[in-house]
């Protein structure tokens, strides 16, 4: 259940059935994709100001609820090698690496000193994305709008948007991604590296290429510097707002009474095989 059923009647779920819910972590991040070479977004103050400016407790709400995510503000996931709680975008930062609330004031002033303030936007999102609620692109539209710029919100089923499309948009709001293995490898290079499957462009520094690609090399035989060192990009990453990460989501399963032994892998979900009808 990815946050499909109210919220309230998921609590009368949690208090009448507990053992039938299953919460488990997985390896996920939602984001938005910032194509970091068109204007305003080559501008890494204004990227930044939307990082400050998006209240991801209401993108909390819009996913269902705490139950169903939870505000992140950085590229690797909770749970990878590399992660530390890392979240310089929220008002009153704290060494826990905690979100805590927008930061409209020092968005406001980034947005002042780019110069950019009135210049057009288009925020792209997918209509019909079972992931990623389409009140999300609304959500960073009206942020947008609410800094001075002039926005056009286009929402289209994701079959329509093409990735010869997707070079073009300054911003896109449908961002999903789970690791296919418990490593940064997994994605991040897709998405930040020059040359990146999943990067549609947006992104490119040799410098960053050249780091994956030692840490990638460190994992086999030095994992604690590897994982520094992957630590060191998710944090420079978050610094140049490559992206606008949102939340992080658990898995949730609802099952049958008659269901015994059920087992859960954050990677491959839930193990049917394990598992037995009674």
């Amino acid at each position: 259940m990815a946050g499909l059923i109210p919220a309230a009647q998921y609590r009368q779920l949690s208090l009448q059935a507990p053992a039938q819910l299953h919460s488990s972590p997985v390896f996920s991040v939602d984001f938005a994709a910032i194509n970091t070479h068109l204007a305003p977004f080559n501008d890494r103050r204004v990227r930044q100001a939307l990082n400050y400016a998006i209240n991801r407790r209401t993108i909390v709400q819009l996913y269902g609820g705490p139950s169903f995510a939870s505000p992140t503000c950085q590229p690797i996931a909770p749970g990878l090698p590399g992660y530390r709680r890392f979240c310089p975008y929220t008002l009153h930062p704290h060494p826990s690496g905690a979100w805590s609330a927008p930061n409209l004031a020092r968005a406001r002033q980034l947005i002042r000193e780019s110069g950019t303030r009135g210049e057009r936007i288009d925020v792209w999102g997918d209509s019909d994305n079972p992931f990623s609620p389409p009140a999300v692109p609304a959500h960073f539209a009206k942020v947008l709008r609410s800094l001075g710029y002039r926005v056009h919100l286009h929402l289209a089923p994701g079959a329509t948007i093409t990735e010869s499309m997707r070079r073009h948009f300054q911003l896109s709001v449908d961002g999903a991604w789970v690791a296919d293995y418990p490593d940064p490898a997994a994605y991040l290079p897709q998405f930040f590296s020059c040359g990146g499957g999943d990067s549609n462009g947006y992104y490119c520094s040799p410098r960053l290429d050249r780091e994956m690609h030692q840490a990638e090399v460190l994992e086999l035989n030095q994992p604690a510097k590897a994982n520094a060192l992957w630590t060191t990009i998710d944090h420079q990453l978050t610094d140049n707002a490559a992206w606008v990460p949102t939340v992080d989501e658990p898995q949730i399963d609802l099952v049958s009474k008659r269901l015994h032994n059920y087992e859960y892998n954050p990677v491959w979900g839930f193990l049917a095989d394990q598992a037995w009808l009674g």
